[in-house]
C-alpha cells in the first residue's frame, strides 16, 4: 500500500558492496568498502564508513544482478522517474553535458542536472511516473526530485535549498503541487543528515494536513554520497566522510518509516542513479537495488536480473497500476526479493564513526538562517540566444 523509493549518487555494486557475504562481487573494487577502510591523505586506517547500508543489505534483500540504464546523472534522473530518453535527449545529452558554452555543437546549451527534470523538448507522451500515479489515483510526495535549476550557484548554504536559481525548467502541474520545495535538491554542501530531518519535518505536516495520512508514494533524493572534495571546516575530513554521511540519513529514514504505523503495508527500495566512475569485477553499468520491508526475504541477496526500470514496474504493481511505457512494461520485477512470511520488527539506525564523520561538526538543520527563501530576482536570460553567445564570448576571452 505504502512505497518509497530512495535514490543516490554514482556507484557501482562493487564500490558499496564489493566483499558481501553470499554477492558476486571483488573486494579489491569496493571503494568504501563492506568492511570499511579511509585511504586518504596519507592515512590508512579501518573504519565502518557505511555501516548502515551494511546492515540494510544484511537485515533485507539486496540484488547484485542490477543493471543501470542510464550513463550519467543526466539521463539517469529521467529513468529515475520512470521516463527513457526520447531521440532529442539523446542527441543533447553529450554536448549539453557541463553547460559548455564555448564549444560549437548543436544542443551545448541544453543543461542537463541531477534533479530529474523534464523539459518540453522531451517529454514523452505518457509523462513520468508521476503523471502516471496520478492519473491512477495515487497520492504522493517528491522530495528533490523532477525539478531542474539550469543557471544557479550551488554554494554553501545559499540557502535552505542550497542554490541561488535565475531561471528553471516548467515543471508539470501535477508534480509542482506534490513536490517540497523545501527539501533540498542536489548539492553537496548541504549535509544528507540535514535533508533526512527535513523529510520527517515535512511528512509530519503533511499529516497533521491529511487527517494522518502518509502519501502512498514517497520519492525521496539523498545525493551526498557522490562525494566531494574534503571539507574539514564544514564537518568532511575526508572524502569518505560525505558517503558517511549519506549512511547515517538512510538509516535514519529507514529507522523513522519502520516505526510508522504504514510499516506494516510498506516497501523502500533504494538505489543510485548511475554507476558513476566506480570500478566493477563483472560490469561498470552494475549497481545495486536494496528491497527494505517487512515482506522482503531476511538477508538475501538476488541474482536475477533487474535494472531501474524493474523497480519503476514494481512500484507501479504494488499500487495496482498498468505498464506506462515499454520500458516498464517488459521489465523483470522485483517479485523473488519479497516473502509471504513477514517480519515487522522495526530497524535501528547504526551511528557513524565519529573518526570519519561527526553529525555536530556540520550545522544546526533547525537554524532559521537557512529557512528556503525564493529569489526574486532578475532572470538570467538563458533562453535568449544573444546573450547566451555573450556568456560564450566572455569564455573565450578567459
Amino acid at each position: 500500500q505504502y512505497v518509497v523509493f530512495i535514490t543516490k549518487e554514482n556507484h557501482t555494486f562493487d564500490g558499496i558492496f564489493g566483499g558481501l557475504p553470499g554477492s558476486t562481487s571483488e573486494p579489491e573494487y569496493a571503494e568504501f568498502g563492506v568492511n570499511g577502510w579511509i585511504k586518504e591523505k596519507g592515512k590508512e586506517e579501518r573504519v565502518p564508513i557505511m555501516p548502515n547500508h551494511v546492515r540494510l543489505a544484511e537485515q533485507f534483500s539486496i540484488s547484485d544482478n542490477f543493471y543501470m540504464e542510464p550513463q550519467a546523472s543526466g539521463d539517469g534522473h529521467r529513468w529515475l522517474i520512470g521516463v527513457y530518453p526520447s531521440f532529442w535527449t539523446t542527441r543533447v545529452f553529450y554536448s549539453g553535458w557541463g553547460f559548455q558554452k564555448s564549444e560549437t555543437a548543436r544542443g551545448r546549451m541544453v543543461v542537463m542536472g541531477s534533479n530529474g527534470s523534464q523539459i518540453p523538448e522531451d517529454y514523452l507522451e505518457n509523462g513520468s511516473m508521476f503523471e502516471h500515479l496520478h492519473r491512477g489515483g495515487i497520492p504522493f510526495r517528491n522530495y528533490g526530485e523532477g525539478f531542474e535549476f539550469p543557471d544557479n550557484d550551488e554554494g554553501p548554504m545559499a540557502n535552505r535549498s542550497g542554490a541561488y536559481t535565475q531561471v528553471n525548467y516548467p515543471m508539470p502541474k501535477v508534480l509542482f503541487e506534490n513536490t517540497d520545495f523545501d527539501y533540498p535538491a542536489y548539492n553537496n554542501n548541504i549535509p544528507d543528515i540535514a535533508r533526512a530531518d527535513w523529510f520527517v519535518e515535512d511528512i509530519e505536516e503533511y499529516r497533521q494536513q491529511h487527517q494522518g495520512a502518509l502519501p502512498r508514494f514517497i520519492n525521496l533524493a539523498i545525493c551526498n554520497d557522490h562525494g566531494a572534495g574534503a571539507n574539514p571546516k564544514r564537518g568532511y575530513p575526508y572524502v569518505a566522510s560525505y558517503m558517511a554521511d549519506n549512511d547515517l540519513a538512510l538509516g535514519r529514514i529507514v529507522a523513522y518509516l519502520s516505526r510508522q504505523p504504514e510499516w506494516k503495508q510498506m516497501a523502500i527500495f533504494v538505489t543510485q542513479d548511475d554507476s558513476g566512475g566506480d570500478n566493477d569485477s563483472i560490469d561498470r553499468h552494475r549497481s545495486f537495488v536494496l528491497c527494505i520491508s517487512p515482506w522482503a526475504k531476511r538477508g538475501y541477496v538476488s541474482h536475477q536480473h533487474t535494472s531501474i526500470m524493474s523497480i519503476i514496474r514494481t512500484i507501479y504493481r504494488l499500487h495496482g497500476l498498468p505498464p506506462n511505457n515499454l520500458y516498464d512494461a517488459t521489465a523483470n520485477d522485483l517479485n523473488d526479493m519479497f516473502t509471504e512470511q513477514p517480519d515487522f520488527s522495526p530497524y535501528s539506525a547504526v551511528p557513524a564513526d565519529p573518526r570519519v564523520f561527526k553529525p555536530e561538526d556540520t550545522f544546526d538543520p533547525t537554524d532559521p538562517k537557512f529557512e528556503r527563501r525564493r529569489s526574486e530576482g532578475p532572470q538570467t536570460k538563458l533562453d535568449d540566444p544573444e546573450f547566451v553567445e555573450s556568456l560564450r564570448d566572455e569564455d573565450d576571452k578567459k
